[in-house]
């Protein structure tokens, strides 16, 4: 990326919801501690936290888009300067955790022939210094493109499309699960339960961009 694009990239900083860190959007001075948007308040998710570096807009998008569709994992590498400079503020948060990724379905990847969500939480672990697990979970069918789908479409278009393959590897253990894009939350959030039901502690969620 040229100097331009990299000033033109927005990385999300406070104020932010406590616990899904959407950009709260408000016409107040930053509330207390520990705010929460108003989805988080009816307990809409069930991670305990997620992050993510930038808004989904202009430089980040066409970089994702890029990544993602055009078959160019080097790309990771513009990208990760701006992951080196966030996880340097937050690291601390981090300790003790385990590096997991949304899986792509077995027809994706052979389509893209690389799984971008795994690519990521490889770069993410190195940084961190965190143990990566490869293969914890699969999904279990292709789901439809969650594009142009409401916020209902999306919960129920995932439910039930993952599975974890290595319960003893995220028994007991505290995850941090990451993705390329966050939306509703309906994919982190599903993949989040099934963690969870094969007894995960806590579960953190990064992404490398928020819609």
């Amino acid at each position: 990326m040229c100097g331009l694009c990299r000033e033109d990239l927005f990385v999300i900083d406070d104020p932010i919801c406590d616990t899904c860190g959407i950009p709260a959007d408000i016409d107040y001075d930053y509330p207390v501690e520990g705010f929460e948007c108003g989805w988080c308040r009816k307990g809409g998710f069930r991670f305990d936290r997620a992050r993510s570096l930038g808004l989904y807009d202009s430089v980040l998008k066409e970089l994702i888009h890029f990544y993602k569709y055009r078959n160019q994992p080097g790309v990771i590498g513009e990208i990760e300067p701006f992951l080196r400079d966030y996880f340097e503020t937050c690291r601390e948060q981090y300790q003790g955790y385990t590096v997991a990724s949304v899986p792509l379905h077995v027809k994706k990847l052979k389509e893209r022939g690389f799984d971008q969500s795994f690519v990521l939480a490889h770069k993410i672990a190195e940084i961190l210094g965190l143990p990566l697990l490869t293969r914890p979970l699969k999904r279990t069918r292709d789901t439809l493109p969650q594009t142009r789908k409401s916020r209902e479409e999306r919960y129920q278009n995932v439910r039930g499309a993952f599975e974890v393959v290595g319960p003893d590897a995220v028994s007991d253990e505290n995850i941090l699960l990451v993705d390329d894009v966050f939306t509703t939350g309906a994919t982190v959030n599903e993949v989040t339960r099934v963690l969870k039901k094969a007894k995960a502690g806590r579960v953190q969620v990064f992404t490398l961009a928020r819609a």
